[in-house]
């Protein structure tokens, strides 16, 4: 009797361990980590919040569209009022059906103009994509081309270092410091984990 109550405490030793390492394993980023965390909102229960739903400031949990596999994107978003001032909107997406996770940060450079900082997170090639568009609100477009982008960013006289500014105030001393207040973080802002990352605007001049 005692060595079969030894072998069944063995067995679920392993399953927590292999349990804990599949979740180490699964999860190797920061980025990783909000996605697991915001897809298990896209369920079949549409109020249920993930941990965004606990910044202050989150107040919205919006299903944005629904996927032929019966996945749902769903949008977190920040209340204006709880974001720096000099900052338009921060939302995030996540989108299952495309393994992928979606920052926007957004400035408004003019009464017609805003400027996207957009972080298009890879989940299968752990690759985080920083990429700039703007909106044209009275043209009701978007502007994509990089080649355009430059030149917008070279009309408003927006340097480098002014973008990177920018976008550290939102994704980092924002959403990525309000993100390790509420959910139990093994990374940091400043210790994303392991992925790649590509700037759009790293060789302008």
């Amino acid at each position: 009797m005692k060595k079969r109550t030894i072998n069944i405490w063995s067995v679920i030793v392993t399953i927590i361990l292999l349990f804990f390492s599949y979740k180490v394993v699964k999860v190797q980023n920061i980025y990783d980590e909000i996605y697991y965390d915001s897809k298990e909102a896209t369920g079949e229960l549409l109020d249920r919040r993930s941990h965004l739903g606990n910044i202050k400031g989150i107040s919205r949990t919006k299903p944005i569209s629904f996927q032929e596999d019966n996945y749902v994107n769903v949008s977190e978003g920040y209340d204006k009022k709880y974001l720096p001032p000099t900052m338009n909107s921060l939302y995030i997406v996540n989108d299952p059906s495309k393994k992928k996770l979606v920052i926007d940060i957004t400035y408004r450079i003019d009464s017609r103009t805003i400027l996207y900082l957009s972080s298009r997170y890879n989940l299968k090639r752990k690759e985080l994509k920083k990429e700039i568009y703007f909106v044209k609100s009275d043209q009701d477009e978007s502007i994509e081309d990089p080649k355009k982008v430059k030149t917008l960013i070279d009309k408003y006289h927006i340097s480098k270092e002014q973008l990177d500014y920018w976008y550290e105030l939102g994704m980092k001393k924002t959403l990525l410091e309000d993100w390790c207040l509420v959910y139990p973080s093994r990374f940091s802002p400043e210790k994303l984990g392991h992925l790649k990352i590509e700037t759009q605007w790293a060789d302008y001049k």
